[in-house]
């Protein structure tokens, strides 16, 4: 469809694109739609061209990640009067196909003569970025021009409409930020925040980049991905040109969305947004250099893991690359974050930009204790076997990253249960408290038969108090983790089991167990006046009954698995430490 032909306006392309949107959100609800019903007679005939060729190409792409696998003579047989745009839809198009030559800045004046065109910043294939004067508003702005070429696509204008409008709306600190877009005399324009600095690589490239500011770095990478994510807006550029260092410390990524725009999802280099690029295979995820149709959100995991280790490295991971402790000294915990981001297989990567940003956080911020400090790759001695074999080195080496990733993670699940012994040791001290003032009421009080019970009742209470901590505490104490992964989980769910229990005894018997104290401590009254006795022993026995019955309720639902459930009931550090057992087995560590 790269030929000239007539312009939709703006509010036809919006039309489009509702349709377009709603015939996506049926796709995702499960309710796959037919194109013909969304060929609105409304449209003019040639519009309606426009809508079937991208109803099209959507429903190939959300048919090919269901698993199946469409084809062109298909599309012939349902559409024979649009041969062109099946084609398209199948082999693609809307490139540009010449090389660009960046406009000069009187002809950007001519253009745009509601902006003061400073300085051309940088040039790619895919268009150039300018510095410019908002005079209106008296702001610098970024103004970034496509090809002219694309301003003869119709298909290409539909694109753009949807995609822009879409990354318009994404407002995040971390994120360049989308002020107008447009068509002037078939050129194709962005109008950008403009920030003030350097580029990733730049400071990479300097050499003034150590670990530490580069992992300060990666949340905020996180954050904003994991926001654009979260809309659904995947980037599938990201590298160290696309990564903007502001004069004042902020980071913010650039270019969301462009390589979809331009159509260009594969091997095309990209434009960046202050400075000419040099080629962005090296970041791909390998689904993408593939080629596939069904990237998602986990190529741009994919990138961000390759960012992270040249960050800290000043290397790309190429071939068969050493662990980043290998190469500097860094926490070994690392290793496990960066080469779960660099998986092939996108299901074995993060699949939340937010996993890695709590991973590192977790341990950037560890006690200095429980840092493995490692020494610099130069510093280690070199070893080598003459007699072994290539496969049987590899075979080394893999058992030997086996070894060390079922190491690491066995320390997070001994990590993540330190807080929930911390916690039982405090139960015990409270135990021990209870225990005191109850034998204190007791004790001095054996004539006074109400005061005698009270004090006797949080003298038992107490004693249950610390016997389920100590229950909890000497099982996780139990837990051996050079033990096969089925005997820990085993010794796992017993731990569980008695925090749960212990939750049932400990926590709903306030419901009822603030009366004894409350006469143990001296509020007698309380007891002395039964007006107030009675409510209070009613709704403590109704609260304390429903407390359980929803317990059991929520357990046992049908709605939610039983392991499920119980996952949610536990603590923090239990969720952590299953998660971390959960990705041993997903490894195929034993």
């Amino acid at each position: 469809m790269n030929i000239r032909q007539p312009k939709l306006p703006i509010a036809v392309l919006e039309r489009i694109d509702d349709l377009c949107v709603e015939f996506e959100q049926k796709w995702q609800t499960n309710s796959p739609p037919v194109i013909e019903p969304f060929l609105d007679d409304d449209i003019e005939p040639f519009a309606r061209d426009a809508l079937l060729a991208e109803l099209i190409v959507l429903e190939i792409d959300y048919r090919r990640r269901h698993g199946e696998t469409p084809t062109e003579q298909e599309y012939l047989e349902r559409f024979p009067a649009v041969t062109k745009i099946i084609h398209d839809a199948f082999r693609g198009d809307g490139k540009p196909s010449a090389h660009f030559e960046p406009p000069s800045v009187e002809r950007l004046a001519e253009l745009f003569p509601s902006l003061e065109i400073i300085e051309l910043l940088g040039a790619g294939g895919m268009g150039a970025v300018y510095k410019a004067r908002q005079t209106g508003l008296d702001r610098v702005v970024a103004l970034k021009v496509l090809p002219e070429e694309f301003g003869h696509d119709v298909k290409f204008s539909l694109r753009f409409t949807r995609e822009a409008r879409t990354l318009a709306k994404l407002s995040h600190p971390n994120i360049v930020s989308l002020y107008e877009f447009g068509n002037v005399a078939d050129t194709y324009y962005f109008l950008m925040e403009y920030v003030e600095g350097s580029t990733l690589r730049d400071i990479v490239k300097s050499g003034e980049l150590d670990s530490k500011h580069a992992l300060a770095i990666v949340p905020y990478l996180c954050d904003a991905l994991q926001y654009a994510h979260d809309k659904g807006i995947v980037h599938r550029d990201i590298k160290p040109e696309n990564i903007l260092m502001s004069s004042d410390g902020g980071v913010k990524i650039a270019d969301f969305g462009l390589s979809r725009i331009v159509g260009n999802e594969t091997q095309q280099p990209a434009l960046t947004a202050t400075h000419q690029v040099m080629g962005t295979p090296r970041y791909m995820a390998p689904e993408q250099l593939e080629g596939m149709r069904n990237v998602d959100h986990r190529a741009d995991i994919y990138s961000l893991g390759v960012v992270i280790y040249e960050m800290l490295t000043g290397e790309l991971p190429i071939g068969r690359f050493a662990a980043p402790s290998e190469k500097v000294a860094i926490d070994v915990r690392l290793d496990d974050v960066v080469l779960r981001t660099l998986e092939k297989e996108p299901k074995r990567r993060y699949q939340r930009a937010s996993h890695i940003k709590s991973d590192v956080q977790s341990i950037a911020t560890g006690d200095a204790a429980d840092l493995a400090a490692t020494i610099a790759y130069d510093d280690k001695p070199a070893v080598t076997d003459e007699k072994s074999s290539p496969v049987a080195m590899e075979q080394q080496e893999m058992a030997g990253r086996l070894l060390l990733i079922r190491r690491h993670l066995m320390e997070r699940i001994e990590k993540s249960l330190r807080p929930l012994f911390r916690g039982q040791l405090l139960q015990v001290m409270i135990g021990v408290v209870l225990i005191l003032i109850g034998v204190q009421c007791w004790a001095s009080n054996t004539e006074v038969p109400h005061r005698f019970a009270c004090g006797l009742m949080l003298h038992v209470y107490g004693v249950f108090v610390i016997s389920q901590a100590i229950l909890v505490c000497t099982r996780i104490r139990r837990i051996d983790y050079s033990e096969p992964v089925d005997e820990l989980r085993s010794k796992l769910d017993s731990v569980r089991h008695g925090y749960l229990r212990a939750g049932v005894i400990v926590g709903f018997a306030w419901w009822l167990m603030w009366i004894p104290a409350s006469v143990a401590v001296g509020f007698d009254a309380v007891v002395l006046y039964p007006n107030s006795l009675v409510p209070s022993l009613v709704v403590g026995v109704i609260g304390f009954a429903g407390s359980v019955w929803l317990y059991l309720r929520f357990l046992h639902s049908s709605k939610i698995p039983s392991e499920e459930a119980m996952r949610k009931l536990s603590s923090r550090s239990l969720r952590a430490a299953y998660l971390a057992l959960d990705e041993i087995e997903q490894a195929q560590i034993s």
